[in-house]
């Protein structure tokens, strides 16, 4: 059983360690213990350890009990927390109990009263561990539980940039409807965490379907959601309701070494008044094949520049980029833009690296006074093309304007990026200038 015990006084810490130590010896049982010295501390632990009583004080510097219990509860149902505080305010009791905690022991705290609760509490988390783990669904399409669950909370864009290399720079296969969805919702909570609103993302998984929840919409200036999911001209079943929009995606398996099946999604959008909803999606079976529309001398050329472009793009997020080095990348995009001009099949991709390339001339400052910011944006950019390139003449696309859309979103969401202050026009055009409101 494992106790996290937060509370600034450290002897109050200790009182209920030793209290717990006693209960430990008396009933032949064991604890792991670990302690936090206040609300902000025990949040971050219960990130990356599991705990199944958590005993909390309420009144604490930097973060309270009632906001540390508010923040652990919106991705953790099955802890138990327990309120434990000298504060003698009904309020904040009601308050603490109502938000999540599941039983309040006042302070000082009596040892026989201690032990019973203990007792009690071990019983009830005996009991609930012959129930589901989840008991609650997040996404909208369905109220179905499902076993496989991984959530992320976004306040800021280091946690942002986390779900981001684990769907895209992580995968081990690439999905372009996949890619698609996080780069939608990369860039709806990217406006959330500028707004300074914490998000959660929750993905629920079965054998053939994913989940992708964003919640706290509600908290977005109205429509800005529905501009971007727009904007991406997403090719899956979504859905936005309340606060939330939810994503589903049927996987996509590798089969035997030789026999690879790739499914296309085919969906058009229905926009009314108060919600967006996508028809059902079809799915059609493709083979994978090596296109040669491309000749030798161009597909080298093509390589070439990507592959030098690539290591550039990894400098970018360092934060130390010189101007010489900006002007090389954008100097390698109109190359790039111009080598894939005179084909028709990728001519949407041409287009979008060559107004990259001018959007990057134009603000060469920008870019290095937010390389930072864009480094994760950067390197994902390197890794789509490398990724279209090989698979497209090398391995096998499902088809010729495979990953079309996925770059063309890159390029102008790095554009868009560097544009941020500049005057709007049309908001699916310049989405980018939402910040200036």
């Amino acid at each position: 059983m494992k106790i996290l015990i937060v509370d600034d006084n450290a002897n109050n810490r200790m009182i209920l360690k030793l209290l717990l130590e006693d209960y430990e010896e008396e009933h032949n049982v064991e604890f792991i213990i670990d302690e936090a010295k206040d609300g902000l501390e025990a949040v971050e632990m219960c990130k990356d350890k599991y705990f199944d009583i958590i005993l909390m004080d309420i009144m604490m510097p930097k973060m309270d009990g009632i906001e540390a219990t508010k923040i652990i509860r919106e991705t953790n149902l099955e802890v138990m927390i327990i309120a434990v505080s000298a504060v003698d305010d009904s309020d904040r009791k009601k308050k603490i109990l109502n938000i999540g905690a599941e039983d309040y022991i006042a302070k000082p705290v009596n040892a026989d009263i201690f032990s019973s609760r203990i007792e009690n509490y071990i019983t009830l988390i005996e009991a609930r561990g012959h129930q589901k783990l989840n008991t609650k669904t997040m996404n909208v399409f369905t109220n179905e539980i499902y076993s496989r669950h991984t959530n992320f909370i976004i306040k800021s864009e280091d946690s942002l940039s986390e779900f981001w290399e684990f769907f895209l720079l992580n995968a081990r296969k690439k999905n372009e409807s996949l890619s698609d969805v996080v780069r939608t919702i990369f860039s709806i909570a990217e406006v959330q965490v500028k707004l300074s609103i914490e998000s959660g993302i929750y993905i629920e998984e079965s054998d053939e379907l994913q989940f992708f929840t964003l919640t706290k919409l509600d908290k977005l200036p109205k429509n800005i959601a529905q501009l971007i999911v727009l904007k991406n001209k997403l090719e899956c079943e979504y859905k936005i309701e309340n606060s939330k929009i939810s994503f589903k995606l049927s996987k996509v398996y590798a089969k035997e070494e030789n026999e690879v099946e790739v499914y296309v999604p085919v969906a058009s959008v229905v926009v009314e008044e108060n919600d967006i909803i996508a028809s059902p999606v079809e799915y059609s079976s493709q083979e994978l094949v090596v296109f040669d529309y491309i000749d030798g001398e161009d597909l080298y050329e093509l390589e070439d520049y990507s592959t030098k472009l690539g290591s550039l793009m990894l400098v970018v997020g360092s934060g130390d980029i010189a101007e010489e080095e900006v002007m090389e990348i954008y100097s390698y995009l109109e190359k790039l833009g111009s080598i894939l001009s005179t084909y028709s099949e990728v001519y949407a991709i041409s287009k979008a690296l060559t107004t990259l390339a001018y959007d990057m001339s134009q603000h060469t400052n920008e870019f290095i006074e937010n390389s930072s910011d864009l480094g994760t944006m950067c390197k994902a950019f390197s890794n789509d093309m490398s990724t279209w390139i090989h698979m497209s003449f090398h391995s096998g696309a499902p088809s010729a304007d495979f990953m079309n859309d996925t770059i063309v979103v890159n390029c102008e969401t790095i554009g868009g990026m560097l544009k941020i202050n500049d005057s709007s026009g049309d908001p699916l055009d310049d989405l980018d200038d939402i910040f200036d409101f």
